[in-house]
């Protein structure tokens, strides 16, 4: 018989070393193009102490309703982002990065435990979740719904599993905290609702009442849940948002919203992870099981509609499909400690290799992203005005130039009615060059192609040739452009 002590570390070497794993392959360098603006209006927000009604860069009109989702929905997201960001850098930002991720699947595997799963679906449903989750490290405020929503099914675990109540109590304290945070609050607030209705209609089955004292206290939670998100700033305006945002013609223009099957081969973890739950389906058959099956067959629909959705699914469906899997596969007998010793060296081996290949435990920024050495130019020789630029730079040029030069374009797209003009003056159509002609821009700073389609952007050609602009800066990133003196 194994000694105790050497069960215990069977059990949790193996977690430990994968988790390092990850939270080394989650620390790469900064590479979201929107990380900046949200630095930039954390920033603002601390200084002012106020959420902004009006875009505090001067940029936009964003009196539409996405314009004020994005200002108000993801303030505390922002602030705390800046406050990594303000006493440690980009170090602290990586890290507060992979800090998340890494406790998002850390909850995964004691959602695991809570249900009782065999250490081998325990082991593979984790190390599956965290691959499918390992292209979405962008900085921004979605990671705190990636954490939120983790915690809150953490907690509703907690109360199926022992029946007491005070896991509940946490629920609309981490409804407040998201609903000031970021807008996947909305996705928390339907899960939670399915959750919900599941719940109550395996009580019904049970008691064959609706009306039974745990549906009356999970309705109070449910309550109260969705009070703390009516009371975030500007709810009304970030269902608008959405709405517009699942609208053909906005998701055509953003990546993040393409079909998971559009991004072969960067899903293929994602469709491993999908293809995990078709088999595990016929483990959800049983009353006892009713309300994670209405979640997890939801949420698994919902993440076909888009990449943004991927880690919302993984993270809230590993832990039942692995336990379904667990049930419905349990005469695959594979002792503990062979999954253990298993997965510790399969997981020693990507360690090792990431090591080898300097990808994990990275710093700074991938500053090929960022038209870093343009800013210094800019910088050193003390140039201001307006400026024409593309939207992936605009974010980095707003964190550094504001105030002194006033951006054209940036990620927050905080007034849709920008887009329209951006397009034609980048791609100069004989109305983009009257647009160009009448915004009286000072300067231009454009990429020298698309980096999805390696075009050349028409601007180029145009002001190369203009009497009235001039090079004035040029590398491997793109152009500068300065009005002169000429007509």
């Amino acid at each position: 018989m194994i000694n105790p002590r050497i069960q215990r570390l069977l059990e949790y070497s193996p977690i430990a070393a994968l988790l390092t794993t990850f939270f080394g392959f989650f620390s790469v360098k900064v590479w979201d193009i929107d990380f900046w603006w949200h630095i930039a209006a954390g920033k603002t927000i601390l200084d002012n102490g106020v959420i902004p009604s009006q875009d505090p860069f001067g940029i936009y009109n964003a009196a539409n309703s996405c314009g004020q989702t994005v200002l108000k929905s993801e303030w505390l997201g922002q602030v705390f982002l800046y406050l990594a960001y303000r006493f440690f850098e980009l170090d602290g930002i990586i890290f507060l990065r992979a800090a998340v991720l890494t406790a998002c699947l850390g909850i995964v595997y004691w959602r695991c435990r809570i249900a009782e799963t065999k250490r081998l679906f325990s082991l593979s449903i984790l190390a599956l979740t965290g691959l499918a989750i390992l292209f979405h490290t962008g900085e921004r405020p979605q990671l705190f719904s990636f954490l939120y929503l983790s915690l809150v099914f953490l907690l509703l675990d907690m109360h199926l599993q022992t029946a007491r109540r005070w896991p509940l109590y946490l629920v609309p304290l981490i409804f407040l905290l998201w609903a000031n945070s970021h807008g996947g609050v909305v996705f928390g607030v339907g899960v939670l609702g399915l959750f919900c209705m599941g719940y109550f209609l395996e009580n019904r089955l049970a008691a064959g009442s609706f009306n039974t004292p745990q549906n009356r206290f999970m309705l109070a939670v449910m309550g109260l849940s969705i009070a703390a998100f009516l009371l975030a700033p500007s709810v009304l305006d970030t269902f608008k948002c959405i709405a517009l945002h699942e609208t053909g013609s906005i998701r055509e223009r953003e990546s993040e919203y393409a079909t998971p099957w559009a991004l072969w081969p960067l899903t293929i973890y994602y469709w491993i992870f999908f293809a995990a739950f078709l088999v595990s389906l016929p483990g959800f058959f049983g009353r006892a099981y009713l309300k994670q099956a209405i979640v997890v067959c939801t949420v698994a629909a919902f993440s076909l509609t888009g990449y943004r959705y991927i880690p919302l699914f993984a993270l809230l469906a590993a832990p039942y499909i692995a336990a379904s899997l667990s049930r419905m596969l349990w005469r695959a007998w594979l002792p503990d400690t062979t999954a253990s010793l298993a997965a510790l060296a399969i997981t020693l081996y990507f360690l090792t290799y990431g090591f080898k290949q300097d990808r994990i435990f990275q710093h700074g920024a991938l500053e090929a992203r960022y038209p870093v050495a343009e800013v210094a130019f800019i910088k050193a020789k003390h140039l201001s005005g307006r400026m024409f630029n593309t939207m992936n730079w605009g974010g980095y040029l707003l964190w550094n130039l504001s105030p002194t030069v006033t951006i054209f374009m940036d990620g927050r797209m905080l007034d849709r009615n920008r887009v329209a003009p951006y397009t034609h003056m980048l791609w100069m159509t004989p109305d983009g060059q009257r647009l160009f002609e009448r915004e009286s821009f000072d300067l231009v700073l454009v990429p020298h192609r698309n980096s999805f389609t390696g075009e050349s952007y028409p601007i180029i050609s145009y002001l190369l040739k203009h009497p009235a602009w001039k090079a004035i800066y040029q590398d491997k990133a793109g152009y500068l452009f300065a009005r002169t003196n000429a007509s």
